[in-house]
């Protein structure tokens, strides 16, 4: 409690600065990834990097946009997507979507994900403000599986979308005039939303240096993860994802 006072103190001591009315952001993101799934009720928990070796780490393009239609309030969504891929040996049977999946027999596995989220923040000061909003996560598995000797093929395929509320806290300080800060974090406890129950936790640092008054450029630190089961039809299962890495972005401010 009182490590969030003197936080809160500090926040209101820092020098205030101009906010953008309107804001688009592109940028460049390291994405780490982690996908533990299981899909239908009797299916195999696999950890696909591991276990299928599918792609860890993905370049991808980040967009995002903010709108700022009245002094204490603030809209903002951001877009996100990642295709990957993996191609292993099967060293362990395995039950994907009511199908069994024998040892030595050679997988391909791809994994599409698809990210959006939409907020709103209302500003209490220049400097701090509380983030509502929301999230949509929709993926696209598919794995096939050949036996050396050709003598048993299988490709099956799961996917689902996944809604998340988001409640949290951002931060915005100017250092200097031209170098501003920010750090936002927002979570879903572990209730039930449509076809999702579980938690969710999106997490953001960014450093921008103002080049000239209305463009940008900085780095930044993503994280996001989702941990719960999905009851929907085409997925029936558990999916734990999490992505992570550091991000190189450009803002074009008016």
């Amino acid at each position: 409690m009182r490590l969030a006072t003197v936080a809160t103190l500090l926040l209101l001591a820092l020098p205030s600065f101009a906010q953008d009315r309107f804001s688009i952001t592109a940028g460049r993101y390291d994405a780490q990834f982690s996908t533990d799934v299981r899909v239908d009720p009797l299916g195999t928990e696999l950890n696909l990097e591991r276990d299928l070796l599918l792609r860890r780490s993905r370049g991808l393009n980040d967009f995002a946009i903010r709108w700022r239609p009245l002094e204490h309030h603030e809209l903002e969504a951001s877009y996100v997507s990642a295709s990957r891929d993996g191609f292993a040996n099967i060293t362990r049977e395995f039950r994907f979507n009511d199908r069994v999946y024998p040892v030595n027999a050679i997988a391909t596995t791809t994994f599409d994900t698809k990210k959006w989220e939409a907020t709103y923040t209302y500003w209490f000061n220049k400097n701090l403000g509380l983030i509502l909003g929301g999230a949509g996560l929709s993926v696209d598995a598919s794995v096939s599986a050949r036996t050396p000797d050709l003598s048993l093929t299988i490709t099956q395929r799961a996917k689902t979308s996944v809604p998340v509320a988001l409640a949290g806290a951002q931060a915005r300080v100017a250092f200097t005039p031209r170098v501003i800060g920010e750090v936002s974090a927002a979570a879903l406890p572990h209730v039930k939303i449509d076809v999702y129950s579980g938690r969710a936790v999106s997490a953001a640092a960014r450093l921008e240096f103002r080049v000239v008054h209305n463009i940008g450029i900085g780095a930044a630190y993503n994280y996001f993860n989702i941990d719960g089961t999905v009851t929907d039809p085409n997925f029936g299962g558990r999916l734990k994802l999490t992505a992570k890495g550091g991000e190189g972005f450009v803002r074009l401010a008016f």
